[in-house]
């Protein structure tokens, strides 16, 4: 019945994919010992939060884990821990989400758990690229593809697709980003998806593609994406990722407001309430509105963590020529003695190879911004050459406290 379940979500049909789930949790089953209801609950949480639903999703978590069964089943109770850590990437707690998936990994690894761990990385790739930390996200992207060489499955495909566009958008920029998503919107299996599994990347992968001159493609995206809506009324989320996206299209403020309000997800509300303020500055880069919005928008993605989304949106502001007050830091805390957090993520995405105009764009600063800050890392460091900085930099994470030293999102 999960196979089923799986396979409907795939094709796009989400509520006969919810049905067969229920069913499943309905279903005795006593041929292998393990807690197959169990297991099918916790699969129907991982459903409901993908169409945000993650009210719903969280009540069966909080009653998985009262069960007796959970207590003396590890495995349960790291798919447990894994499915709520997505619950809070879907809820816009980026640090809460990031922190519960790994320690989902651990009780998954010490369980012998494997089965699940694709959609720990998963969330761990999406957090740290949200975090600005291109070189974490890049690694646990290459765990996704392990994952799927080891038969991995538990992770929606559309979520990985996702993944793998949004980071060649930030280490090669948006015309590599923009070549993967037209391959998407090429294809119906695709789209369906994507739109099931992170309704908000529509909307991003069709500014995406009308940001490259892409815009008959863009118009392919969003007629299959409002077929998928159309045949699922009672997802609300689908509606509104739509909606954005065919308001993108048209240029359509209004369209894009209503989405906006409909969006569930904070983080694709956000992203709706930046693009009504890129829409509006269009012609007119003075128009107060324009920059309120923006503005708006920077704040919510600072609060939920989404460190290079506000740096981003904070980048616009100024090019608006508007002078954004610095409520929040924008890139993770530095874990060099002495570098500041913006020459700390200068010097992480120069040691891994990125030129000057790469770490740029990656960090949507200026050219000559990014070379004043690598002198000022040169000095402080005492290296002459990036390959000198990428050598000491190994040494100097090596000596740092935590992960390889990646930084941790705000708390």
């Amino acid at each position: 019945m999960l196979a089923q379940a799986r396979a409907s979500w795939r094709s796009g049909d989400l509520g006969l994919g919810l049905s067969y789930t229920e069913a499943a949790t309905l279903t005795s089953c006593d041929r292998c010992g393990e807690p197959c209801s169990l297991h099918a609950r916790l699969q129907q949480a991982l459903l409901y939060t993908l169409i945000r639903r993650t009210g719903a999703a969280q009540q069966i978590i909080d009653e998985v884990r009262a069960s007796p069964a959970l207590i003396e089943h590890r495995k349960s109770a790291a798919i447990a821990t894994l499915v709520e850590a997505k619950i809070k990437l879907a809820n816009g707690d980026i640090a809460g989400a990031a922190s519960q998936s790994k320690i989902g990994m651990q009780l998954a690894n010490e369980a012998h758990q494997t089965t699940w761990t694709p959609l720990g990385n998963a969330i761990l790739a999406t957090t740290a690229l949200r975090c600005g930390d291109l070189l974490k996200s890049i690694h646990h992207a290459n765990q996704l593809k392990e994952d799927a060489v080891f038969g991995r499955e538990i992770v929606p495909t559309g979520q990985a697709m996702w993944i793998v566009i949004q980071i060649a958008e930030a280490e090669k920029g948006p015309e590599q980003a923009a070549s993967l998503a037209g391959k998407v919107f090429e294809s119906e299996a695709a789209v369906c998806s994507l739109l099931a599994d992170e309704p908000a990347a529509i909307p991003w992968l069709v500014r995406l593609l009308i940001g490259q001159g892409q815009t008959d493609l863009a118009g392919c995206g969003v007629q299959l994406s409002e077929r998928v809506a159309t045949e699922n009324p009672e997802i609300p989320e689908l509606r509104a990722a739509t909606a954005h996206a065919a308001g993108l299209l048209a240029r359509d403020v209004e369209e894009i407001r209503l989405a906006a309000e409909a969006h569930t997800d904070p983080w694709a509300r956000a992203l709706a309430i930046e693009d009504i303020g890129l829409v509006l500055a269009e012609g007119n880069e003075e128009n107060p509105k324009a920059v309120k919005n923006l503005d708006l928008a920077m704040r919510s993605f600072a609060e939920m963590g989404s460190l290079r989304d506000s740096s981003r949106v904070r980048s616009k502001l100024r090019g608006l020529k508007s002078n954004p007050e610095p409520q929040a830091r924008f890139w993770p805390s530095s874990g060099i003695r002495g570098l500041t957090d913006t020459e700390y993520a200068v010097a992480r995405l120069v040691s891994i190879g990125l030129t000057n105009g790469q770490a740029a764009a990656q960090m949507f600063l200026s050219r000559h911004t990014v070379a004043f800050h690598l002198r000022k890392i040169f000095q402080k460091i005492g290296v002459k050459s990036r390959l000198e900085l990428a050598v000491m930099w190994n040494e100097l994470a090596d000596g740092m406290p935590g992960d390889s030293g990646s930084p941790s999102c705000p708390s």
